[in-house]
């Protein structure tokens, strides 16, 4: 008999990192801090609540996935919550959609490094240039995404995702994580969801630009709540809000579905 035991593991926690005024950041999120400074992210989310469906955070542990700049942390953090942020370790762990042409395809090696430098460590330097300015308490995991099957069960109250799904390759294969470690419920906000029943994933965009290699997959309103009852969840859909700042006409409101699943009893 194997003793079950022997495959899980404690998170390795990230010892907080030194940040200086020449470290570059990128915000994915823009935020104001109690100091009275502002940055402007790609995305600009002016209510929170609404954004995660409206779900009670207070009193409630929470492990926040694809953390990101940490606008989601944070701010769970501030709804009362005892959070902990996970995101990638290395960018070995994004998989990129395959184009001949393209150079994370051609020249792998090349383009994980481009993509650290210029995407991964800036938005981990951000995230500990925020915890600094909200003297935040939360702790920070990097690992790969398969860890979390390994972490306890039903670890945290609520496990949150915002804007992640359409950047993995194996959606489904991680959402089965997420609800592995949810005592309560799973956050999925603001992310397209195909209006269909059927069970489908569809890809993002038209496969034709390599330039837009970083993302996957929409996935069907009847995939996620077959998904979610096999794993012994209900499921409801809320609409979430955000400015996208990074379009060349300027900030674009858009209007996406939240997925709210809560563990049956």
């Amino acid at each position: 008999m194997v003793d079950q035991s022997q495959s899980i593991r404690s998170p390795s926690y990230e010892k907080p990192w030194l940040s200086t005024e020449h470290d570059k950041r990128y915000w994915y999120h823009s935020m104001s801090f109690p100091d009275g400074e502002a940055v402007r992210g790609s995305w600009t989310i002016e209510n929170f609540d609404q954004y995660i469906g409206g779900y009670d955070l207070n009193g409630k542990t929470v492990l926040d996935v694809g953390t990101a700049s940490g606008f989601l942390a944070f701010n769970a953090e501030r709804s009362g919550a005892v959070v902990t942020g996970f995101d990638a370790a290395t960018t070995h762990e994004f998989r990129h959609f395959p184009f001949a042409s393209s150079l994370s395809y051609k020249d792998i090696i090349t383009s994980r490094d481009v993509w650290e430098r210029e995407n991964l460590i800036p938005i981990k330097n951000s995230w500990w240039y925020a915890w600094r300015k909200f003297n935040s308490q939360s702790k920070c995991v990097y690992a790969p995404m398969a860890e979390l099957y390994e972490w306890p069960e039903k670890m945290f109250d609520v496990v949150m995702a915002g804007a992640i799904v359409e950047h993995l390759s194996d959606p489904v294969y991680a959402i089965g994580a997420w609800a592995r470690l949810a005592k309560e419920a799973v956050l999925i906000p603001f992310t397209n969801v195909l209006p269909l029943d059927d069970l489908v994933i569809h890809p993002i965009t038209n496969l034709d630009n390599p330039n837009i290699f970083y993302v996957w997959w929409h996935l069907s309103r009847g995939l996620y709540t077959k998904i979610f009852d096999n794993l012994g969840f209900d499921i409801a859909f809320t609409q979430a809000h955000a400015l996208h700042n990074d379009d060349a006409s300027g900030p674009q409101l858009a209007t996406r579905p939240s997925i709210i699943a809560t563990r049956r009893r």
